[in-house]
């Protein structure tokens, strides 16, 4: 079965910066009202342009004629077109021609989405029931075979987005009612997206490292850390800017341990630590003499786990006068 892919256009590198120094209030209204046509000053660095802070224009929205032996069409058996490249194959959604997948449960697999729930809403993002999901998958190995073979992508769903007023303009800067989304795709260490609140008034809170806390609920950027308990969760590496954070993007609360939005099973919370030195990139984290490489358990304590040996004891000889 043949796919179609469809480039999401990032956020320039002045937005990427900010994800260690996420603005507030007054900046992010200052970003939503700038015009997109501002006139650069000649005298100004690049990075301090208004038109440097614009996103790139929206992406064309690639269109399919016909997927294996199912042409698009307005026929039964056809793909019928939802709009922005999406397309309903019977009871399930495809954009182009993969299959697309809900984020599975706990245990068990991906299901796809249904057509009579689905929005689109253009740059890949799209409303689903009461939820925002983005075409981006999770990672190269979140997929789910169907027994036919049939690859399909596992969506990122946008937990902390508001759906009912979430919408994405013209130049495909995502935002709701409470924030604004900038995009970190292409920074794989970082959350996808960074949520900047649009007032004062929001009650979010940075926790650190990709962390905030908002509504009473934990997010790694926008995605729900599921079974946390809000009020004790810290940053493990406290509230350095995630830029500062390498990829040791590590949380707890008082009893469990996350990696992003994955909890680690076998982590303590209580002795959990990110060593700083010997430890390139903040990869590793240790639970005593247990060691993580990001979500994975290592079988054998990483040096940094380990700790120093305690220097031998010398024994006194006493002499003889």
């Amino acid at each position: 079965m043949g796919s179609t892919k469809h480039p999401w256009r990032r956020f320039g590198a002045p937005l990427a910066f900010l994800v260690g120094t996420l603005p507030m209030g007054s900046f992010a209204r200052a970003q939503d009202e700038a015009p997109t046509t501002a006139s650069p000053s000649a005298e100004a660095p690049a990075a301090e342009r208004p038109d440097a802070l614009q996103p790139a224009p929206p992406p064309v929205e690639e269109t399919i004629t016909h997927c294996g032996n199912k042409d698009v069409g307005p026929l039964e058996g056809q793909l019928q077109p939802l709009g922005h490249g999406f397309y309903a194959d019977g009871t399930r959604v495809r954009r182009g021609c993969t299959l697309l997948l809900q984020r599975p449960l706990k245990d068990r697999p991906a299901i796809p989405f249904a057509p009579d729930s689905f929005k689109p809403l253009g740059c890949g993002f799209f409303r689903y029931a009461t939820s925002i999901y983005w075409h981006k998958p999770l990672a190269a190995g979140d997929t789910d075979e169907e027994p036919g073979g049939e690859r399909g992508e596992v969506l990122t769903r946008l937990d902390l987005a508001d759906a009912e007023t979430f919408e994405v303009g013209e130049t495909c800067r995502p935002r709701d009612a409470r924030f604004f989304y900038l995009n970190h795709t292409d920074r794989p260490a970082l959350p996808d997206f960074i949520a900047v609140p649009r007032d004062e008034g929001a009650g979010y809170e940075e926790l650190g490292c990709g962390f905030v806390r908002y509504a009473g609920r934990v997010f790694f950027g926008t995605r729900s850390l599921d079974g946390v308990h809000a009020p004790s969760f810290t940053s493990v590496q406290g509230r350095l800017p995630a830029a500062e954070c390498g990829e040791g993007m590590y949380g707890k609360d008082r009893a469990h341990v996350w990696w992003q939005h994955e909890q680690l099973r076998g982590a303590s919370a209580k002795v959990f630590r990110v060593p700083r030195e010997d430890n390139p990139d903040l990869r590793v984290g240790c639970s005593g003499k247990r060691s993580f490489v990001l979500a994975e358990a290592q079988k054998k304590p990483h040096p940094v786990c380990r700790g120093a040996k305690k220097p031998a004891k010398v024994k006194l000889v006493k002499k003889n006068k």
